[in-house]
């Protein structure tokens, strides 16, 4: 009877001993070169390690300190559950957790940098632009992480593929940050270290993806990349290299409405005749486009207000084939949220309609947040080098709106103001009604 309960239970357990234990350790960057991760167009997974790698400062003990919080939803970090058992068991389930991020297909990704979704703009309906994930592990009883995986979904499902799920060690984190400190080019540097196939694509004269396995659909088009040459190292012919130099992006007005902006287009397309037009969420309308002639660069200010998901598409001049599309707009101007100096809350700027706006994250656990923030307030500036009394409007944090949000751990509250987003503008937080303590500002609004 005993023995039969123990072999009962043996095989309950042999399924997540078979997925979550002894999964491999890449210790450097050349360890990239050997799997399948990320390797390849349009694979986006090796630009994603770089990219969060940048913000992990590995200290001489192997600490990770995160510059950005997961639970917070930073980058579009969620809650991951681990239900196929993937990595191993939680072992303080209340305190700790599992958060993955790379899912580029939804609207709290719009905040990863461009070098990192451009594959999936540039191929739609292809199965590989959007199956490459990394998870992390947060620390039970502090803001560290406790460890770095990277995994993919088999191709064209939601599952994961256990056999190219890898922990990457802390001295493999620390080199890949030292190369972004320390090179101009460091994606390109990073791609060709870690292998990445930058022959697997190529581009019509029209920059139409060419010879992309596993299509479902037409092939794709070129999407942008800010950098203007980040992968410009990796030629495979000449179409290759002036569709990756193309630039297409939304920017501010001085009165929160959408600037459109483009640089370096073909003149193979402007000789064909294209349009600039301006889209949202995914609409099949556009809200405005303007024929760029012979202008291969250049600004354009729309009266359409600054809102997140906008985003940029080079048409052909009757709008029938979409060419390129630029990355989506994020409403924060892909800038995270600033710590509240000695609390567990956090504020960021943003923009609704085209109006600086604020959002408090204020943890779950700071129950009394309106006590100690009775006469906190935020102000907002027109300019980041404008006096602390120089505020254009302001509120008080306990007359922020609570949000619906599924959010774990924060509550999120936010405020619409009266003033126009625009370059510079900065939001402040103040413990009391005086200036003097300052305890969170943003980062100025860019340009």
């Amino acid at each position: 009877m005993e023995r039969n309960a123990l072999l009962c239970i043996f095989f309950l357990l042999l399924p997540l001993a078979l997925t979550s234990a002894d999964i491999p350790v890449l210790n450097s960057i050349k360890d990239l070169r050997n799997i399948e991760f990320g390797h390849g167009f349009p694979r986006h997974g090796l630009m994603l390690l770089h990219f969060v790698s940048g913000g992990i400062y590995v200290d001489n003990n192997d600490a990770l300190i995160p510059t950005f919080s997961p639970e917070r939803g930073d980058w579009g970090f969620h809650y991951f559950n681990n239900n196929e058992h993937i990595f191993p068991p939680l072992q303080d389930q209340n305190n700790q957790g599992y958060y993955a991020v790379g899912n580029i297909n939804t609207r709290t990704a719009y905040p990863l940098y461009p070098y990192v979704t451009h594959s999936y703009y540039l191929t739609p309906g292809n199965l590989e632009r959007n199956m490459d994930r990394l998870v992390v592990r947060t620390h039970p009883n502090s803001l560290l992480l406790e460890a770095v995986y990277i995994t993919q979904h088999y191709r064209g499902s939601n599952e994961y593929d256990p056999s190219n799920t890898y922990q990457i060690s802390s001295a493999l984190l620390r080199e890949i940050r030292t190369l972004s400190n320390n090179r101009v080019d460091s994606v390109h540097a990073f791609l060709y270290a870690a292998g990445y196939d930058v022959d697997s694509t190529s581009f019509t004269q029209n920059c139409f993806a060419t010879d992309s396995p596993y299509m479902v659909e037409d092939a794709g088009r070129m999407t942008l990349n800010e950098s203007t040459a980040i992968m410009k190292g990796a030629v495979v012919n000449d179409h290759h290299t002036e569709c990756y130099a193309v630039v297409l992006q939304v920017k501010s007005t001085e009165s929160g409405y959408a600037r459109l902006g483009w640089a370096n287009v073909p003149d193979s397309l402007l000789d064909e005749g294209v349009m600039l037009a301006l889209f949202i969420n995914n609409a099949k309308n556009n809200l405005e486009s303007l024929s760029l002639d012979k202008r291969s660069y250049g600004t354009y200010d729309t009266n359409q207000y600054l809102n997140h998901g906008l985003q940029v598409k080079l048409l052909s001049k009757d709008g029938s084939n979409v060419f390129m599309s630029g990355p989506k707009y994020d409403d924060a101007d892909r800038k995270l949220p600033v710590g509240i100096e000695g609390y567990d809350a956090s504020l960021q700027l943003y923009t609704k309609d085209g109006y600086a706006c604020a959002r408090l994250f204020i943890s779950k656990t700071f129950t009394d947040w309106k006590t100690d923030f009775y006469y906190s307030w935020v102000g907002f500036y027109s300019n980041h080098n404008d006096a602390s009394n120089s505020y254009s409007t302001h509120q008080y944090a306990i007359y922020f709106t609570k949000q619906d949000d599924t959010n774990i751990k924060y509550d999120i509250y936010s405020y619409v103001s009266d003033m126009s987003i625009q370059p510079g503008a900065q939001a402040r937080f103040f413990l009391t009604e005086t200036y003097d303590e300052i305890l969170a500002q943003t980062k100025p609004w860019e340009r």
